[in-house]
C-alpha cells in the first residue's frame, strides 16, 4: 500500500512510521509514504467555501517556494498521466477514465521554474457551474442526432450555462456541481471574487450557493398570503402588480407561484407544493419536527445520553442510542459503564482560536505557539482541590482507551454539576497537539472512543467519561 500525504509541513501522517509515539519497525510497516510539498492558501488561485454558504475567490499572492505545488496542479496532472496510461485499453472498466473531462491547459502555458504547466483554474469553476455540450440552439435538435453524431464542444469554447435551472438529463448540459451552477454564469463574470458590499444582503459579495440566496427557506419571511410579517423584518415578499415574488434576497421559491395557489390532486414535484408553504426541499412544503423516514434512530428526536455518562437517561429506560455503531469487537474501543466510579468525570473536547483543524499547520508558526504553548486541560478549582492539582501543573487525563498529560488551567470557567442529587465534575479539553511540529504535546484523541451516530457516522467525541490526577505519564 502506498499513502501520499501533501502537506506544508511533515505532519504526523507522513511521519507515524519513524516518529511516531509508540515503538515501531519501519521495515515491518506495509505502507510506503510519499510526502509531496504543497502550497499554502496564499500561493494559489482559488476559491473557498464556509458554513455560510458562501463562495470567496483569493488571488494568489506569491508564488509557492522550490518545488510545491498547488493541489490543482498535482491533481490535474495526475490525471493527465493516467489517461496517457490507460489511453490504448480496451477494456470496459478504463472506459470512464478515457471519456474523463481533461481540458484544463492554460491558453499560453506557463513555464516558470516554480510553477510548471499550471492549469487554468477558471476552466475548472467554469467546469464546476457548469456548460453547454452543444450550442443550446443545437440542444433543441432531435436527442438521437445531438447524442450520437455531434461531437461535444471543448470545455473552453462551450458556453457557460446561467444556472441550474437550465440543467438536463439528456446530455447536452454538463455541470461540476450543481449547487456551485451560477457562480460562473458568462466569461469575465466570476462571482465569487465581486466584493461590492452593501447594507443589508450583500448579494454581490460573493456567491451564496445556491442561486446566490442569502437565507434558504426565505418564503418564511412573509406571511401565508405573501406579506412581511412586519415592516422591520421585510425580507421578501409578494408583489401582486407583478406576479411575481421580489425582495431584498433571491426568493427560495418559484418566482411566479401566488400565495393563494393550492396543488391540484395527484400534483407531484413543486406543482405540489402550495404557495403558502415556503419548505420547497419538503414533498408538503412544512417544515418537519416528525420525519417519517430517512432516519435510522426514529422519525422525532429523542433524548439519549452519551455512551460514556456518569449518570442514567432521566427520561426513560433506553439509556443511549440504540442504533449508533459502536464497534464492540474491537479490542482497542472499550467504553466505561453507566455511572463507572473508575472514569466519573465527563470530558468535553474542542477548538481553540489560534490553531486550525488539529493543529498541523499552525503547531509549525513560532508566534502561534507563543500564544498556545502546550496542550491544557481546564478543570474548576473544586475538582482541583480535590485531586490536589495546581494551576500550570502537570496532570494525567485516563480513560478505558489510555491516558495523556496535560497543563492544568484551573478555571471558573468550568464548573460542577449538580445532577440527581450529587456533584458531578466536567473538564474540557483542546485536540491540537501531536507528536510533529514546533509545539508538540500529547493526542487527545487518544483518550476518545469510536461510536458513531446512525444517521452520518459523526464520531461522539465531545462527551465522554475519564478521570484526573496529578502528575506525568510514566513510559515504559
Amino acid at each position: 500500500m502506498r499513502m501520499v500525504v501533501r502537506d506544508l509541513y511533515e505532519v504526523e501522517s507522513a511521519a507515524f512510521w519513524y516518529n511516531g509515539p509508540e515503538p515501531v519497525d519501519p521495515s515491518k510497516i506495509k505502507t510506503e509514504v510519499f510526502l509531496m510539498a504543497a502550497a499554502a492558501s496564499t500561493e494559489k488561485d482559488g476559491c473557498f467555501t464556509n458554513t455560510q454558504r458562501l463562495l470567496q475567490w483569493r488571488d494568489k499572492a506569491v508564488d509557492p517556494p522550490s518545488d510545491a505545488r498547488s493541489d490543482l496542479w498535482f491533481i490535474y496532472h495526475l490525471g493527465k498521466r493516467l489517461k496517457e496510461l490507460y489511453a490504448e485499453s480496451t477494456e470496459a472498466k478504463d472506459r470512464p477514465l478515457q471519456a474523463l473531462v481533461w481540458d484544463y491547459d492554460r491558453a499560453e502555458p506557463e513555464h516558470d521554474s516554480r510553477i510548471l504547466d499550471e492549469p487554468d483554474v477558471l476552466l475548472v469553476l467554469k467546469e464546476v457551474n457548469g456548460y453547454y455540450v452543444h450550442p443550446p440552439q443545437e440542444a433543441e435538435d432531435d436527442a438521437q442526432e445531438r447524442t450520437g453524431k455531434r461531437k461535444a464542444l471543448p470545455l473552453r469554447d462551450a458556453p457557460h450555462i446561467p444556472g441550474f435551472a437550465v440543467l438536463k438529463g439528456d446530455g447536452s448540459t454538463a455541470c461540476g456541481s450543481w449547487i456551485y451552477s451560477g457562480v460562473y454564469p458568462e466569461p469575465g463574470n466570476n462571482r465569487a471574487a465581486s466584493r461590492i458590499a452593501d447594507d443589508y444582503t450583500n448579494l454581490q459579495w460573493g456567491y451564496a450557493w445556491p442561486a446566490n440566496r442569502r437565507i434558504l427557506y426565505n418564503r418564511a419571511s412573509a406571511d401565508p398570503e405573501g406579506r412581511p410579517w412586519s415592516e422591520r423584518k421585510k425580507y421578501v415578499w409578494w408583489d401582486a402588480g407583478q406576479q411575481k415574488w421580489t425582495g431584498y434576497d433571491i426568493p427560495d421559491f418559484p418566482l411566479g407561484k401566488a400565495p393563494d395557489y393550492k396543488p391540484a390532486p395527484g400534483a407531484t414535484g413543486m406543482d405540489a407544493i402550495a404557495g403558502s408553504d415556503p419548505f420547497i426541499m419538503k414533498p408538503d412544503g412544512r417544515g418537519w419536527l416528525f420525519a417519517p423516514k430517512g432516519l435510522k434512530d426514529g422519525p422525532l428526536p429523542a433524548h439519549y445520553e452519551a455512551a460514556e455518562s456518569p449518570v442514567h437517561n432521566a427520561l426513560y429506560k433506553q439509556q443511549s442510542n440504540p442504533a449508533a455503531k459502536y464497534f464492540r469487537k474491537r479490542k482497542d474501543n472499550p467504553l466505561a459503564a453507566v455511572g463507572d466510579e473508575h472514569y466519573p468525570i465527563v470530558i468535553t473536547t474542542y477548538r481553540l482560536t489560534e490553531h486550525h483543524v488539529s493543529g498541523p499547520m499552525t503547531r509549525w508558526m513560532p508566534w502561534l505557539n507563543a500564544l498556545q504553548p502546550a496542550l491544557f486541560a481546564e478543570l474548576s478549582p473544586e475538582l482541583a482541590a480535590e485531586r490536589k492539582i495546581k494551576h500550570g501543573s502537570w496532570m494525567v487525563i485516563s480513560t478505558p482507551r489510555g491516558e495523556i498529560e496535560a497543563r492544568a488551567m484551573v478555571t471558573r470557567r468550568l464548573r460542577p454539576l449538580r445532577i440527581g442529587g450529587r456533584t458531578v465534575h466536567q473538564i474540557g479539553l483542546p485536540f491540537h497537539w501531536g507528536f510533529q511540529g514546533k509545539s508538540k504535546g500529547s493526542i487527545t484523541n487518544d483518550l476518545t472512543h469510536m461510536v458513531l451516530e446512525p444517521n452520518v457516522s459523526i464520531e461522539e467525541a465531545k462527551a465522554f467519561t475519564c478521570n484526573v490526577r496529578p502528575g506525568r505519564v510514566e513510559h515504559e
